[in-house]
Order: structure tokens, then sequence, then C-alpha cells
């Protein structure tokens, strides 16, 4: 290689390099991420998975038929962002730097529940009714989003979709009711995931709820975890610490039954459960009536915590 050639060749990497800083900024490597953005993109990527994990091409296939098969959705013709294989995967990845639209978060929800039902993962198609209650949750991410980005609560190394989110210690609500020793933070993992997300639209709103560190999410997180089946019900007694430390008194009942013994832990969880769903029914919240009840009815029934967490809905 001639000299010139070389100062050619290296001018154009100047060049390459100066355009990406003035994009993204000096040293930026990869989009920063609150953890509300990463548990939103987890929750759509472990449904996806729960949905029996279609082929993109599949997938593809069906978001270009959605207004013969939904004639009822107005949305079904917009092709935006969904127009090939890769840009789903970046939106089931969670590369964008954004979270996916309105109606890009309804056509695939779609999609998925068509292809679970041809492939017979789940029984009935649930169709449009399952949309208000995501776009719901995604209104609520990006607000949270938006609210950490103001305060600069970053993850440090957001690892992707397969990374475990760790979550912020909860800030106290008021004095235990007996004292706990300072437990070691969460993590919200693959595992942990897929046992709140099978419970339906309360429970992915918890799991996007997390993020803020909020000790009554983290309690309801454990009784939803304790009714799971191991290894999804393994660290419920981690999230019910969290929660007792910062002054949920139901928590640290939940964690003191825990030193009895698994069993004993359980059937507390069942009645808080069901305390809890007779609250939300008094109040009209039926999503989180049949969150609570799912709860309860899980963790009585040997033969469902004996199988890995089906989707309900």
């Amino acid at each position: 290689m001639t000299w010139r050639a070389w100062q050619a060749g290296r001018r154009r990497q100047l060049s390459t390099q100066l355009a990406c800083q003035c994009k993204d900024g000096p040293m930026a490597t990869k989009p920063r991420r609150t953890r509300a953005h990463q548990l939103m993109v987890n929750c759509l990527n472990q449904t996806y998975l729960q949905h029996g994990e279609p082929y993109l091409s599949r997938v593809l296939k069906t978001l270009k038929r959605l207004p013969d098969l939904y004639p009822d959705f107005a949305g079904a013709g917009d092709a935006a962002g969904l127009s090939s294989k890769g840009n789903i995967q970046k939106i089931l990845a969670g590369t964008h730097d954004s979270l996916p639209s309105a109606s890009q978060l309804s056509r695939l929800i779609l999609a998925f529940q068509h292809l679970a039902r041809v492939d017979e993962v789940i029984p009935v198609d649930p169709g449009v009714s399952t949309l208000r209650g995501w776009q719901a949750l995604l209104i609520e991410a990006r607000t949270l989003d938006k609210e950490q980005v103001r305060r600069g609560e970053f993850i440090e190394d957001a690892g992707g979709v397969d990374a475990p989110v760790r979550l912020p210690t909860p800030s106290p609500l008021a004095e235990p009711s007996r004292p706990l020793a300072v437990p070691e933070p969460v993590e919200m993992t693959r595992l942990e995931m897929h046992a709140l997300t099978t419970l339906g639209q309360y429970a992915r709103s918890l799991a996007v709820r997390t993020s803020t560190g909020d000790p009554g999410v983290l309690f309801e997180v454990a009784l939803a975890l304790i009714a799971s089946s191991s290894p999804y019900a393994q660290r419920a007694e981690s999230f019910a610490a969290n929660a007792g430390a910062a002054g949920v008194s139901a928590a640290t009942d939940l964690f003191m039954a825990f030193k009895t013994g698994r069993d004993e832990a359980r059937v507390f969880a069942v009645t808080q459960a069901r305390v809890l769903e007779y609250a939300a029914l008094r109040s009209g919240d039926e999503a989180a009536a049949r969150f609570f009840g799912r709860c309860a009815g899980r963790a009585t029934n040997p033969g469902t915590r004996g199988k890995a967490p089906l989707l309900e809905g």
C-alpha cells in the first residue's frame, strides 16, 4: 500500500468516526437504557416466547394478513416499522433506541396470538380484546422511562433481553414492624419475568413497575412467585424481604413465614392473595382481582404448581 493510499484510507476512517460522534455523542457505543425501558422490552420478548416463538418469517406473513384476519382492527394495514424480519427482530431484541409504537405493539401481539392459536399453544385467540391492556402497559412504560431519563437513572450495563435487570432498593414507606437484615438488591430475571407475565395484564404491569423499586409492587411480585413452581418461586423470599424492609408489614409476615418453611409461606400468600382479590373487586379493578385470584388458584393447585406457568391471557 502506498503512503497516499494509506492517508486516503485514514481520512475515510476519521470521517466515519467523526460522523458517529456527531450523531450519537462522543464515545457513544450503545443507547443508554432505563429499567422501565428494558423491562418493557423483556416483557414483550417473553410474550413472544410464551406464544410459541414462531419463526419471524411466519410473523411477517401474518402481519400482512392482519386486515383479513382482524377486519375490525383499524390499524391492521399499518406496516410502518414492521416490513422486514430484521425490523421485527430489533424490536423483540430491544436494539432500537425507543420502545415500539402503539401500532407496532398491537400488530405484533395480534400476530403472536393468531400463530399461537394455529399451533395449539393457546386454546382460543382472544383477538383485539387484549390490546387495550397492552396499550396501557406501553403508556405506563413510556411514562416511567421518561421520568427515569429525567432523573438520570440508567442501567449501567444493558445486556439485552437475556440479562437480569437489577432493581432499585425500595424507599421506606414506614418503619419496619420488625427489624430485618438489610436485603441484597434483587434482580428481575427471565425466570421471574416468565412467572409474572403468564398471569395476565396486571402482572405485566407489575413487571414493568418493579423498575421504580416500589415496595408494594415488590410484595405483590413475591405473592405471584411463591404461587409458582420451582425454580420460578426460588427468589420470592428476596422480594418479600425487600418489601418488608421498606415497611410493608404483610411482606414482613411473608418473609417470616419463609423461615418456617415453604409450605407455610405459600399458605400465608394464598390468604393475602384472597384478601387483595376481594379488595380489588370492591374497588372495581377487575384486572387486579383476576391476578390475585390466579395467584391463589395457582398456589393451591398441586398440579399447576408442578408445571411451568402457562399463559393466562
